[in-house]
């Protein structure tokens, strides 16, 4: 019998964690006779009664097991974790706010056992605002642009892993990974599934701009050296433009002796715009030293307070 498992991060989700854990045992309900499972909750230092619910339950049921954290390392870390800690011979990854249909798990399966290794979910339809999805659209789009591997469009973290990509996943050490582009880049066999995900039932996004800012940073540069190519380039052309301008103007000195430069509002905007592409080449090369400094540092990773049940 193959055992499956599944993982689950949370943060002050008291109201949808308990039908998170219903939702994935009615699933496996249906197919004990073929598969065992786990559920993973990663706490992230709920300030709510988020950790009281998940020990209630895990008192009444030794399959599920908690990874509770000192304190809140975020949702980047926390996949990262639950796959390390996952023993099945597949990995599904499903979160806390419900948004994902479960009845799609048992494709996932399926087509894991005609032979693929990653088989993800695709929202090719989602109950978000329209400046969210516009958003979340351009991001994607510039995401497997700039990146060197073909990232999967519109796809989270609701997907299946077997277990030799685990294997190769867990041995990478990145101090803020992003596991969706992780996941492309070790390769194996993969396919998608469309699906509509749904509004969430209860509770609050804990996405907030921040957050979403910071995901995308990180996936640019994590990706791809093209943002810092296209600084060299852009100072490149920049720097060229501005040695035939004053070609041009030397020129047009020579023979026109009372041609006049453009006046002090014209030097005050290029002083302004040069300026500007300056911090933002300056905010770029940052970007990257910061990573740099963030991984040769070697803080801990996530450092876990509590296991039950392992």
């Amino acid at each position: 019998m193959k055992k499956i498992s599944v993982i689950t991060g949370v943060y002050n989700e008291e109201s949808t964690v308990k039908d998170v854990y219903e939702v994935i045992k009615k699933v496996f309900e249906k197919l004990k006779d073929r598969y065992d499972y786990e559920h993973i909750f990663m706490d992230n230092c709920s300030s709510d009664n988020t950790l009281a619910v998940l020990k209630e339950i895990v008192a009444k049921d030794k399959r599920v097991k908690i990874l509770s954290y000192s304190k809140n390392f975020g949702p980047i870390k926390t996949e990262f974790v639950g796959y390390t800690h996952a023993t099945g011979d597949a990995v599904l990854g499903y979160e806390a706010n419900l948004k994902d249909p479960p009845e799609l798990i048992p494709e996932f399966i399926k087509y894991w056992e005609e032979g693929y290794d990653v088989v993800y979910g695709v929202r090719n339809k989602t109950q978000d605002s329209f400046v969210m999805l516009l958003m979340r659209k351009l991001f994607y789009k510039l995401a497997d642009m700039l990146s060197d591997e073909p990232l999967p469009q519109n796809a989270g973290s609701f997907r299946l892993v077997d277990r030799k990509v685990i294997n190769e996943l867990v041995k990478i050490d990145d101090y803020k990974p992003y596991v969706r582009g992780l996941i492309s880049t070790i390769g194996f066999k993969q396919m998608g599934l469309n699906y509509e995900r749904r509004a969430r039932p209860r509770g609050k996004s804990k996405s907030n701009v921040g957050y979403l800012f910071d995901f995308a940073i990180n996936t640019f540069i994590s990706y791809s050296i093209v943002p810092i190519r296209f600084c060299t380039y852009l100072g490149i052309g920049l720097a060229t433009l501005s040695v035939l301008l004053a070609i041009v103007y030397a020129i047009t000195k020579l023979y026109i002796w009372n041609f006049q430069a453009p006046g002090i509002a014209t030097v005050v905007v290029l002083i302004l715009f040069f300026s500007g592409i300056q911090l933002f080449f300056l905010g770029v090369i940052g970007e990257y030293i910061g990573a740099i400094h963030s991984q040769v540092r070697q803080k801990p990773f996530v450092v876990i307070k509590e296991k039950i049940n392992f």
